[in-house]
């Protein structure tokens, strides 16, 4: 069994898609990606939220993750199965984040957290904002544990892609044993 730093390195290195840019960036990959997985081998749901550009990556990965038989399924539930009617609702105020809150505190049992993708000034991240632990892939500004994209970067959705595919690899390799996330 490897240590996460080691596999994720190795990985980064050999991985068919050479996301080598993602090597450089490793300390602010590494713990992000630990921390989430930690959340859902501790049982927690994983709800995906996107800005609208990024919609297509919700629905990519909704779609993907769980396609494999040869795993456990994963629980990863886009945000717009829950709330069809999401940007609606978060343009009224912010009595409705509150609201959706609690509607999801009572259906996940509090077992939850948001993975948003996505700018911090869209109306979709003031839901995932709301929460102070969540996997954090944020575009155009530095937040604290966040994983900062730009998407002047013409590579940017490439970039999204290559990072599923390592935390997807990660969460297989965690799940047979291959790493530690302690």
């Amino acid at each position: 069994m490897q240590e996460l730093a080691s596999w994720t390195l190795q990985t980064l290195r050999h991985d068919a898609s050479h996301p080598t840019w993602l090597e450089e960036r490793k300390f602010e990959w590494i713990p992000l990606a630990k921390r989430a997985l930690q959340r859902i081998f501790n049982g927690d749901s994983l709800i995906l939220i996107t800005d609208n550009d990024r919609e297509w990556f919700m629905h990519y990965v909704v779609q993907s993750i769980n396609r494999s038989s040869n795993r456990p399924y994963v629980p990863v539930i886009g945000i717009d199965t829950l709330f069809p009617q999401i940007d609606r609702v978060l343009h009224k105020d912010e009595t409705e984040i509150s609201l959706i809150n609690d509607y999801l505190n009572t259906m996940f049992s509090q077992k939850y957290f948001f993975w948003y993708v996505g700018r911090n000034d869209a109306s979709r991240s003031k839901l995932a904002l709301s929460h102070e632990d969540c996997f954090l892939w944020i575009f155009d500004t530095q937040l604290q544990n966040s994983f900062t994209l730009q998407s002047t970067d013409s590579l940017a959705d490439i970039k999204l892609m290559q990072m599923y595919r390592i935390f997807n690899l990660t969460l297989e390799a965690a799940m047979f044993g291959n790493i530690r996330l302690e």
